[in-house]
């Protein structure tokens, strides 16, 4: 009787224990898989008007963050703008966004990866914001 008591609370254990796994947040490569957007407009306008606003963003947060960056380069010869976010803050609040914006037959294509999950969302959505015209820069 002892040994089955045994055996059932093991195996309920384990249920517990794939139940909670089952449960648990996006897995991290949730985080990292691309956003691609299409926009109607010239490559190089979107690709201006994001870098500009990052530029920006970032420069006025310069002493609220243990250190942000922008990096942003246009490779008009080839059809497509570069545009890297980098915030370290305090402790493991490290962001990292990648955009790529290339030029297509009609339009633009947007690429957006993101390292952070708990910020990937945030960061995409303030990306997009500013290829829309957005001229909001992130909260602290």
């Amino acid at each position: 009787m002892l040994a089955a008591r045994s055996f059932a609370h093991s195996w309920f254990g384990i249920l517990a224990a794939i139940t909670l796994v089952g449960c648990a947040s996006k897995p991290p490569e949730e985080a990292n898989k691309p956003t691609v957007q299409t926009y109607a407009e010239d490559y190089r306008g979107l690709f201006q008007r994001v870098s500009t606003t990052a530029k920006r963003c970032f420069a006025s947060k310069a002493g609220l963050y243990r250190s942000g960056a922008v990096d942003a380069d246009l490779y008009s010869e080839i059809g497509y703008g570069q545009l890297s976010l980098t915030v370290n803050g305090s402790g493991s609040s490290n962001y990292y966004v990648s955009v790529r914006i290339e030029k297509q037959p009609t339009g633009s294509k947007l690429t957006m990866i993101s390292d952070n999950m708990g910020a990937s969302q945030r960061y995409r959505e303030l990306v997009s914001g500013w290829v829309n015209g957005d001229q909001n820069c992130p909260a602290v």
